[in-house]
């Protein structure tokens, strides 16, 4: 079993003897109480059977739960998961659970006996041969991966090596189905799928703009929907799809789930968490309001209910956080990954996993469709379309031109001594919204207060200081984290028409005020030009989510973007709305500093300046001369290590040794983020990890 200690050269599997009265009740997943160390007793699960064991072996203490928390393709994730991203089983084990509330299984306790486990979760014997994914020996030594068993489904890694064979049927699995009230799907006009470059193809950009990717003209994909169709085909594949702007999402993804559930298999949809908002969650939410809602924002007793009821497959739709693509749905017919570049996707706590990656890896174990969503696709997504591993599927050109906002762009220079306010163009805008008693958002780059002795700044608060100077009788809200939390309803909604100043984290799917359809972007350029790898990429994006708020070109939305640098090439593919543009041109920067998607990033961060030299060392040791070390550099009060690699994967089970031995010995103390979103923003002070503090095993405490 693995104990519940969260210590890297600990993840390993410990061996305890069952004793009689606990017979009937230890199952794989099982999750139990056990004596570790001298006088500590921790919680474990189980992962397997030994047929001998050694005369000192301890017992079990006790059943802490009667529902098994996984199952032999949930194990085999997890362990992918912690290998993946250099980081302990446990730690997956804490975010694909959710915290146990004993008065929800007392409520199942009944049904969960009348409906025992499904026989695939039963706990076999090393004797009679390892199961796939279940009884897979652990190698020697600290810090060893866990690969899968013999016999183990083994997909190819998502970015990387070679893609995934499609248009193989998966096989049929009958499950429960959810029903829902039926509904007509309108479909956008003539959507055409586009294939990635072949997977030959090196990940350089052509020296003459060339079209991002190439027409696919094999008729499977043609119809109205053809998400859905590959959905009601059982096609293995995953698909990159780029919505016309203003598009309901909301509805073609409601349409692949009822595909899928027609078929009797499940579907898993991962919007970004609470404070980013997600259409497509509420639409999923309303649609099926007999799914499994995740959400962070839940209760621990709703959230465990709906995993609970997930495990008895009583549920078929799971809908929530990036936790959510961990649940335990084994009939999957689709994953749904909803605006995959939001930085909410990533995981901040050990291990520090993204959405996308899992979402390809599990969509693949399981043969089925994986489903990226976005307007513009990350560096990864662009990597997994030019490896063939990712389809593009986007709307007709003639059908985006018609629907795509208008962008202004304005110089806020060619206005002499005014350019410190804003544009004339863009306060006419607002005073043109204001007229039809709508609101207006202006976006700036930075939050914070107003600032007297810097008039030129561009933050929240002096840009809202100067409207309200300019507009007397109109109501100015800020929305920054300064001001309002993210997530959290700012006390002004719903009063009458104003302007809102924002940063990025006030524009999501939905604007803050009903109504908007006016955007003024004040300091573009301070946008384009920060201290960060994706700076650029971030400021494309978050304008193109603002500018879907504005409506077709045509109608009264305006957008006004103030930028010096109208010749950037994240200003040209704004008003061309072509991210392909944007690639083409970003690209040769990317691989020339050999940053994603050229190269993959392994970032270490540690709190003790004197230990940076030696984390540097082991670091180089046991990545080997292909990878490039820069620093360590001094951040806040502790230290940050980024190494450029070949492949994320290999580099973060490289690591894992030289971790497990930093947690057995007690130093040197670092954390590590394999591929990070931010490699150059000040990280908050880091903290002494008070993890190692946890005893020792003794051969009393169980047998590895």
């Amino acid at each position: 079993m693995l104990v519940d200690v969260p210590l890297l050269h600990l993840d390993r599997p410990f061996t305890y003897r069952v004793p009689p009265s606990l017979a009937g009740q230890v199952h794989l997943g099982t999750r139990v109480k056990v004596p570790f160390g001298r006088r500590q007793r921790v919680d474990g699960w189980v992962v397997g059977r030994a047929s001998e064991l050694p005369p000192d072996t301890r017992d079990l203490l006790r059943v802490v739960s009667p529902i098994p928390a996984f199952g032999p393709p949930e194990l085999a994730l997890f362990r992918w998961v912690a290998d993946r991203y250099a980081a302990a089983v446990i730690d997956t084990l804490r975010l694909a659970i959710p915290p146990r509330v004993a008065a929800v299984e007392k409520s199942l306790e009944g049904l969960w006996a009348a409906e025992p486990p499904d026989p695939t979760d039963r706990l076999p014997s090393r004797s009679a041969g390892p199961t796939p994914g279940l009884d897979a020996p652990y190698p020697p030594g600290p810090g060893a991966s866990h690969p899968p068993g013999p016999g183990a489904p083994h997909p190819p890694r998502p970015v990387t090596g070679p893609p995934v064979r499609e248009g193989s049927p998966a096989p049929e699995i009958v499950a429960p189905a959810v029903h829902s009230p039926p509904r007509n799907l309108v479909a956008p006009a003539s959507p055409q799928p586009l294939l990635a470059p072949a997977p030959s193809q090196p990940l350089v950009a052509p020296a003459t703009p060339q079209p991002l990717v190439a027409s696919d003209p094999r008729p499977s994909l043609a119809g109205p929907d053809p998400l859905a169709a590959m959905v009601r085909g059982g096609r293995t594949a995953a698909v990159y799809w780029r919505p016309l702007p203003g598009e309901d999402r909301g509805a073609r993804v409601i349409a692949v789930i009822e595909a899928a559930l027609e078929r009797g298999r499940g579907a898993i949809v991962v919007t970004p968490e609470v404070a980013a908002g997600s259409a497509v969650g509420d639409a999923v939410r309303k649609a099926f309001p007999d799914a499994a809602d995740l959400a962070s924002d839940l209760s621990d007793r709703r959230r465990y209910r709906a995993w609970a009821e997930l495990r008895q497959g009583r549920r078929m739709v799971v809908v929530g956080g990036r936790s959510s693509v961990l649940a335990p749905l084994p009939a999957l017919g689709c994953v749904i990954v909803d605006d995959e570049a939001n930085f909410a996707h990533k995981e901040q706590r050990a291990p520090r996993f993204h959405t996308r990656e899992v979402a390809l890896r599990r969509a693949a174990a399981a043969r089925a469709l994986c489903v990226l969503t976005g307007t513009v696709p990350s560096a990864e997504a662009l990597a997994a379309m030019q490896a063939g591993q990712c389809r593009l599927l986007t709307p007709d050109r003639a059908a985006e031109r018609a629907a795509r906002p208008l962008i202004e762009v304005v110089d806020p220079d060619d206005e002499g001594p005014t350019a410190a306010r804003l544009h004339p163009r863009g306060l006419a805008a607002i005073r043109a919204a204001l007229a039809r008693d709508e609101p207006a958002y202006v976006l700036v780059p930075r939050r914070g207060g107003a600032d007297p002795s810097s008039p030129g700044a561009r933050t929240a608060g002096q840009v809202a200081a100067e409207l309200a100077r300019i507009l007397p009788r109109v109501p100015v809200w800020r929305l920054d984290r300064e001001v309002v939390d993210p997530g959290m309803v700012p006390p002004w909604a719903g009063r009458q028409p104003g302007v809102v100043v924002g940063t990025v984290a006030g524009v999501k799917d939905h604007p803050p005020l009903t109504g908007c359809r006016t955007v003024v972007v004040v300091g573009a350029d301070a946008a384009l030009v920060q201290a960060e790898v994706r700076a650029a990429e971030e400021a494309y994006r978050t304008w193109s989510r603002a500018a879907a708020w504005c409506g077709p070109q045509g109608g009264v939305g305006r957008f006004v973007l103030q930028a010096r640098e109208g010749g950037h090439h994240a200003v040209q593919a704004l008003v061309r709305w072509d991210p392909g543009f944007f690639w083409r041109h970003e690209l040769p920067r990317r691989v020339e500093l050999g940053f994603p998607p050229a190269r993959s990033l392994v970032m270490a961060e540690g709190p003790e300046p004197a230990e940076a030299a030696d984390a540097l060392a082991a670091m180089q040791a046991a990545l080997g001369p292909a990878a490039e070390l820069l620093g360590p550099a001094a951040m806040g009060r502790g230290w940050r290590i980024i190494a450029k690699v070949s492949d994320a994967e290999s580099a973060a089970r490289a690591l894992r040794p030289m971790l497990a031995e930093a947690s057995r010995s007690g130093g040197p103390h670092l954390s590590v983020d394999v591929e990070p979103l931010e490699v150059l923003a000040a990280a908050a002070p880091a903290r002494r990890d008070t993890r190692r503090q946890a005893p020792a095993p003794t051969r009393r405490a169980g047998t590895a």
